[in-house]
């Protein structure tokens, strides 16, 4: 268990310290949620072959979420079941090989049917 909550504490670390800080607006900050977290060493695969015997979930989303800049490597994978429903989070810090699963008890992803924008990125605050 202890070496568990170690390992948890490097992942959700190592990726707050990867996003960016925005202290430019105060309607946004960081706090900390009650999650269930259940940990392996290594791959996703073992992860992915329970959720998919128990739940029939199956992965549907998958983001790299690494950063050349700080060479931080993790994954973050989506599976769900609409017919369950129930979705789960699946991180996976290759530099660790580590990967984790977040839930929340009768929690699931829903999806919103909206109308997609153009592409925009943020314009670059140049200095005075």
């Amino acid at each position: 268990m202890k070496y568990l909550k170690k390992s948890l504490g490097k992942i959700l670390l190592i990726s707050l310290i990867s996003l960016p800080v925005y202290a430019e607006n105060p309607a946004m900050f960081r706090t900390v949620v009650s999650l269930q977290v259940l940990c392996t060493k290594g791959s996703p695969e073992l992860l992915m072959k329970q959720l998919l015997d128990d739940y029939n979930e199956k992965p549907v989303h998958a983001i790299d979420l690494s950063s050349t800049n700080t060479s931080v490597n993790i994954q973050l994978y989506v599976t769900e079941n609409k017919n369950n429903p129930s979705s789960t989070f699946i991180l996976h810090n290759i530099g660790i090989a580590t990967s984790c699963i977040f839930w929340a008890a009768e929690d699931y992803l829903r999806t919103l049917e909206t109308e997609s924008l153009p592409a925009k990125k943020p314009t670059a605050k140049e200095d005075a």
